[in-house]
């Protein structure tokens, strides 16, 4: 894991405030970019399942978003939720804390989300 604050390199950082979680600390990370399948996803800290969230394409969100954070992602605008998941498996990594990523390939994955998301509360997921 390596940290990093993309945020200075943004060109207009004196146009636009940062999100909420735009300040970081930030870190980088990847999973292969050999899994382009649709299906739901679930990052586990320790024993507990900590976010649910779902994807058109696993190796895309995590190595496009959630494990690289561009600079204007940090900004009004950007993507609020990479720079707080990252944030999120950041703080956990840097505990020490055991992250796993559990994956399953479907086509119905924002169905299938919704129902995990429904009967299961967690961590990191906003309601």
């Amino acid at each position: 894991m390596q940290l990093f604050a993309p945020q200075d390199r943004y060109t207009k950082r004196d146009a636009y405030p940062l999100n909420h979680y735009g300040a970081g600390p930030f870190c980088k990370f990847k999973i292969s970019n050999r899994i382009n399948e649709s299906g739901v996803y679930v990052f586990v800290i320790g024993d507990a399942v900590h976010y649910i969230g779902e994807c058109a394409n696993l190796s895309k969100r995590f190595n496009m978003g959630y494990g690289n954070i561009s600079p204007k992602n940090c900004y009004k605008g950007g993507q609020e939720t990479n720079c707080r998941v990252n944030n999120l498996v950041c703080e956990a990594a840097t505990a020490g804390r055991e992250i796993a990523l559990w994956f399953l390939s479907t086509a119905d994955y924002k169905t299938i989300e919704l129902t995990l998301r429904a009967a299961n509360r967690t961590a990191w997921n906003r309601i």
